[in-house]
């Protein structure tokens, strides 16, 4: 099983084509399934790259460490594993939030930046999104996943029951450690929001068009970012990479290909 380590965890990833890279970082709960579509597309004319963030998928579940920052060192760990030349960094929601985090950072590495449905250090949404952190605590883990998959995935339910379930199966597979996390509610929160003026990478941002939580975010990064693009899709929800996956990755290999 292929693993970087990042400090005290052990980072799963997967690589496959030759190219310029690209590397895909997946949303909460989730894991680098998510980009089957993508992979599968990308990987005949780039080197794709994707992992499961720490606390996800088949990587390491420590007991803390789920601060943005942690997610953003994890990334700069395998970029410099991987010997990565500068490349295309794609993140959906929390893996957008990772990704922009990163751009501000380190966007010297970067060729492009794209956001999806993105979530960003220091936004808060119009509405909250329930936290599972009480349940975890006095219920247990899986309690807490029951309730985050019926609740989240709500809206799925009677649009495309085939989507509802391969997010539900990655969802019951995540450990659910960062709920439990003793530091959750007081890692330093910085605003990466206020700090997006600094990239100057070329940036696509991508949304749904039924993505309330994140729509406002997505059009004032756009409006932030001089060098940005912004794509909303049409009748799509938060996880646009797999609801819409022809139009999204023709968007996306459009975009690529005039940044490479």
């Amino acid at each position: 099983m292929p693993t970087i380590p990042s400090g005290d965890v052990n980072l799963y990833y997967e690589e496959t084509g030759t190219g310029p890279p690209v590397v895909f970082l997946h949303g909460l709960t989730l894991d680098l399934r998510m980009w089957r579509r993508q992979i599968d597309y990308f990987s005949s004319q780039y080197r794709v790259v994707a992992y499961d963030s720490r606390g996800h998928g088949r990587s390491s579940c420590p007991e803390t460490g789920y601060s943005v920052g942690d997610r953003v060192q994890d990334l700069k760990n395998l970029v410099t594993a991987l010997d990565l030349p500068p490349f295309h960094l794609v993140g959906l929601s929390m893996g957008g939030a990772t990704a922009l985090g990163y751009a501000i950072d380190y966007q010297s590495s970067l060729l492009s930046l794209t956001l999806v449905d993105t979530s960003a250090s220091g936004y808060q949404p119009p509405s909250k999104i329930r936290d599972m952190r009480e349940v975890a605590v006095k219920m247990g883990v899986e309690e807490a996943k029951r309730r985050w998959i019926r609740t989240t995935l709500f809206y799925y339910a009677n649009r495309n029951e085939e989507l509802r379930r391969e997010l539900a199966e990655m969802m019951a597979g995540h450990c659910g450690r960062l709920w439990l996390d003793p530091k959750r509610g007081r890692y330093p929160v910085r605003d990466d929001v206020e700090l997006s003026s600094r990239v100057t990478v070329p940036t696509l941002i991508i949304v749904g068009e039924k993505d309330r939580y994140f729509l406002p975010l997505a059009r004032t990064l756009h409006n932030r970012i001089v060098n940005s693009e912004l794509d909303i899709i049409p009748g799509v929800g938060h996880m646009a990479n797999m609801e819409a996956p022809d139009r999204f990755n023709f968007r996306l290999e459009q975009f690529l290909q005039r940044n490479a």
